[in-house]
């Protein structure tokens, strides 16, 4: 639409150099060439081309004054010259090529327009008018309905793409927002992915700590095992020979106890043999006293016998 309306400016400007060179004015180039808004650029074109046709009539009003009508030879439509390059629609029979370029301009600029309304499932006021007018050469109010449609279409046009354009923007921002957020989420995601990668390596570590830890507890293990199954069969010769001893003292324990019965009954045996002894002491001892005495009494006897 840009291009569109920049090529119709342009020709405008170049109709306006060639008929009235004397009303250019250059910083309106400059400033449509600057602008870059659509709705501005299609405001500034819409100006231009009022200010074209409001220069073109005054023309042709100064024209027609300094040249009275009387003085004009009458010519038949037949030998109208359709090179002219200043006449007036109303008092014409036929078009200046000014007019029939502008309208042939027009009417090609009308099919982008209208392609353009269609392409964005726009009604196109322009398209309507098209359709109702047939004539090759327009008059003044066709003309004018003409560019009154097309200005509607121009406005229709500017308006879409006005909210084309904040819609544009809105999208911009939200993908701004969106990038914005997804670039957070990349960080928050390489952060994530780093303190993974981090816990993974911590892990790792552990398991070759666990891995090393639980080598030496199974090998300490197997040495405590090994030292117990030593202490489980010294214990079991120890066994072995404590029970053979026990068995050895039990017989021990028998046999003197067999002793001790033996030497009981020898003690019971000497026991008695002792009294018997002391009782055959006491008895010798009486003996003996008894020898004694009989004794003195023979002695007693002898002696008295001897006397």
């Amino acid at each position: 639409l840009l291009l569109v309306v920049h090529g119709s400016w342009h020709f405008l400007y170049e109709i306006q150099a060639k008929l009235l060179p004397n009303t250019i004015d250059s910083a309106s180039t400059v400033n449509l060439q600057t602008s870059l808004s659509v709705g501005l650029v299609v405001k500034k074109y819409w100006n231009k081309l009022l200010h074209l046709f409001s220069v073109l009539q005054q023309h042709e009003t100064s024209q027609k004054r300094s040249n009275p009508t009387s003085s004009l030879p009458v010519r038949s439509k037949s030998t109208v010259n359709s090179e002219k390059q200043c006449q007036t629609i109303e008092t014409s029979f036929s078009p200046c090529s000014s007019c029939l370029k502008y309208q042939e301009y027009l009417q090609d600029s009308s099919e982008s327009i209208i392609n353009l309304c269609h392409l964005y499932n726009l009604p196109s006021s322009l398209a309507h008018h098209r359709c109702s007018t047939s004539a090759t050469c327009e008059s003044f109010n066709d003309m004018t309905h003409w560019i009154d449609s097309q200005s509607k279409d121009f406005d229709r046009l500017s308006k879409h793409l006005e909210y084309l354009h904040s819609t544009l923007n809105k999208t911009k921002q939200d993908l701004d927002s969106s990038e914005y957020k997804c670039k957070q989420l990349n960080e928050t995601n390489r952060h994530l992915q780093q303190i993974i990668h981090n816990e993974k390596e911590s892990k790792k570590k552990l398991e070759e700590l666990h891995e090393h830890k639980l080598i030496e507890i199974k090998k300490d293990n197997d040495q405590y095992q090994w030292n117990l199954n030593e202490q489980i069969k010294l214990l079991t010769t120890q066994k072995s020979n404590l029970e053979q001893r026990l068995k050895e003292i039990t017989e021990e324990s028998t046999s003197r106890g067999e002793q001790m019965e033996k030497l009981e009954l020898s003690k019971i045996e000497l026991k008695f043999l002792m009294e018997e002894r002391v009782k055959s002491d006491d008895l010798i001892k009486t003996l003996e006293e008894d020898r004694i005495r009989l004794q003195t009494q023979l002695d007693v006897v002898k002696r008295d016998l001897e006397e």
